[in-house]
């Protein structure tokens, strides 16, 4: 399988600006790729956590990208909403319009964004908010166990305020959450596909935010919503999970314009 890792995104030298993208053994043309951006709560996680998760949909016949970005910490400089997010939709467009090892293997006008958790919330709001300059090339996006209403969280997980303060203003709670965002609906992602995952039995993000947020789409007038509500073990667990890869494969096949292994 060829594997390139740590390609800067940003023309620095801070690791959190890296991706590794992963493709498929004899790849017979550009295959889809699948962009995946994890989870950790704004501050925590990195994308060598991520092998096993990109080795399961590299197996089920994506190419995949897994990207980091900057994480909130407890210090005073620590950066905030919406430097995530900004950091995440420079990958994202960087894999889209730049030049990297392994982009002749994949077919970047096909692209996909799968999101766990805290990765989720980016995917998502970084399609429904008019700042993605790559709007035509993403296909679908996957949400996997996501934060898409902060105000929402914090009323079912008043704890949830130790992480959700380093990483957001009070001010920008509703502004940062893709349940509200949707709202208004931002035109030239209304074709884009969405498949709304949440485990049965993830502990820590309930069905309920995904299959609101699942509805608001809906109802906000995203014509391709699909809702997933099952068991697929705990909430990091489920990402090792050849069920979840499945689902997330057969999303891509069902929206895909282009051959797949």
């Amino acid at each position: 399988m060829p594997v390139y890792k740590d390609i800067a995104y940003i023309a620095d030298d801070n690791p959190r600006h890296t991706l590794d993208i992963y493709v498929p053994d004899g790849s017979l043309g550009a295959l889809p790729l699948a962009i995946f951006i994890h989870g950790g709560s704004w501050r925590t996680g990195d994308k060598s956590e991520c092998e096993v998760l990109a080795h399961g949909l590299v197996s089920q016949g994506l190419a995949v990208a897994v990207i980091n970005y900057g994480l909130s910490q407890r210090t005073p400089d620590s950066i905030r909403h919406p430097a995530h997010l900004q950091d995440a939709i420079k990958a994202v467009q960087f894999l889209v319009h730049g030049d990297y090892p392994g982009k002749q293997l994949v077919n970047s006008d096909n692209t996909y964004l799968i999101g766990h958790s805290a990765g989720a919330h980016l995917a998502t709001l970084m399609v429904l908010s008019d700042q993605l300059d790559c709007i035509a090339s993403i296909r679908g996006v996957v949400g996997v166990g996501g934060i898409y209403d902060i105000p929402g969280l914090l009323e079912l997980y008043p704890d949830y305020a130790d992480f959700i303060d380093m990483a957001f203003d009070p001010a920008q709670h509703q502004e940062a959450s893709p349940q509200h965002v949707a709202k208004c609906r931002y035109a030239d992602a209304e074709n884009i596909r969405f498949l709304i995952i949440n485990s049965a039995g993830d502990s820590l993000i309930p069905a309920i935010m995904s299959a609101d947020f699942a509805r608001q789409l809906v109802h906000t007038g995203y014509a391709n919503v699909e809702l997933v509500v099952r068991d697929l073990g705990s909430h990091f667990g489920m990402l090792d999970n050849k069920e979840f890869w499945q689902l997330a494969a057969d999303f891509v096949r069902s929206t895909n314009c282009t051959s797949m292994l």
